[in-house]
């Protein structure tokens, strides 16, 4: 174990680190890797770590892939540096002499005591905890994909060898849940994050031979998208609104028993309250935000529509919410739109955000819609 030590902590002077930006295709539009990855430190509230593990300014792929293997190189270089967690791991042999517990029974059972041995078990700090499993198998089914790119495959081959004292694992989704962050170990926090993105996008090739990684884009970018926007507002408003996304129930003058057990609750994605006002945001995801009408002619989705007044209406008996504000926030495709308008004294908009555009204006737009910039109405 001492040479594998010694192994780590030299780890963070090798390796390159030569990566340009380029987009990837999303639903309609093409979203910058950069964007890519601010999307996810937003969702997973890890916007700390952002510059500190990747420059994804310098990556030159195309492919999602070569962006979470970049992130794990730069973020497992970083650990190396620190030095990896260790944990006390239990461990049971037969040895010279005595360390820990005296196994009396299984000692005396292989007569041990005349060698002078005995059947023992410890605990024992070690490198190889249930996190580094997790951090080094990734790797090691990132190096083995064919669509990695080579010189990202070069490094994560330097850092495998670095990490020869930790066992690799047959990876399941319940190994993510067994992991145990505290103060001293959070930087393993975002880095796990991006193990289990990859663990859950990960597919068997057809006919056998090497696992392919599946774009993720067309799977998880409704739910990335909705906790990336509320996860935006919680951090950039904060101690100015207050960011929250409750359930909503029915208001219900008289109800039967059947009524009290099957009435859905409505589940909102962000409700902001603050410069009194208070809105209710629902993000909507698709590949086409309008819907074509008569004549073909595009038109806003009658139930988003229905969807987001209801939630106004069901929630106007609360104190500040007689008044409040719906937004229909839906990612660019294939063009922009602003509606705005106000009904039954509610102000309600659909609006577009152009994930493609640079970030700064990503967020300026984001800021506009709590500071009015959006308005339309004269």
């Amino acid at each position: 174990m001492t040479s594998g030590a010694n192994m780590m902590e030299s780890a963070a002077t090798s390796g390159r680190v030569n990566t340009p930006a380029v987009p990837v295709t999303s639903v309609g539009s093409e979203i910058p890797i950069t964007n890519i990855y601010y999307l996810l430190c937003y969702a997973w509230d890890v916007l700390e770590e952002k510059d500190a593990i990747a420059d994804v300014d310098t990556l030159d792929s195309t492919d999602l892939i070569d962006l979470f293997a970049r992130v794990l190189v730069n973020g497992t270089r970083r650990l190396l540096r620190r030095g990896l967690d260790r944990g006390y791991l239990p461990r049971e042999d037969e040895i010279l002499g005595v360390r820990g517990k005296l196994l009396v029974t299984q000692t005396l059972r292989h007569n041990l005591l005349r060698h002078g041995r005995a059947a023992c078990a410890w605990d024992e700090l070690e490198y190889d905890t249930l996190p580094n499993r997790i951090l080094k198998t990734t790797l090691q089914r990132l190096h083995d994909a064919e669509e990695l790119h080579a010189a990202t495959r070069a490094d994560v081959h330097d850092l495998l060898r670095w990490l020869a004292p930790v066992q690799g694992l047959e990876l399941h989704g319940e190994h993510f849940r067994r992991v145990q962050l505290h103060r001293n170990n959070r930087i393993y926090a975002f880095l796990l994050h991006i193990c289990e993105f990859v663990h859950e996008h990960w597919l068997p090739a057809e006919h056998g031979g090497a696992r392919r990684f599946r774009d993720f884009l067309r799977d998880a970018l409704p739910k990335l998208f909705q906790n990336f926007v509320f996860n935006f507002f919680q951090r950039e408003l904060a101690g100015k609104w207050q960011v929250t996304n409750p359930h909503i129930y029915w208001q219900l003058d008289e109800s039967n028993e059947d009524a009290r057990a099957l009435m859905p609750r409505m589940e909102t994605d962000v409700c902001l309250r603050g410069d009194g006002r208070a809105i209710i945001l629902d993000t909507k995801f698709y590949a086409q935000a309008l819907k074509a009408g008569s004549y073909g002619t595009p038109k806003l989705s009658s139930a988003n529509l229905y969807q987001i007044f209801t939630y106004l209406r069901q929630q106007s008996n609360k104190p500040g919410w007689d008044q409040a504000e719906g937004v229909l926030l839906y990612p660019r495709t294939t063009r922009d739109f602003s509606v705005d308008f106000i009904t039954h004294g509610h102000r309600i908009r659909a609006l577009t955000l152009d994930l493609a555009q640079p970030w700064k204006k990503i967020h300026q737009q984001l800021m506009g819609i709590v500071s009015n910039e959006h308005s339309c109405l004269v």
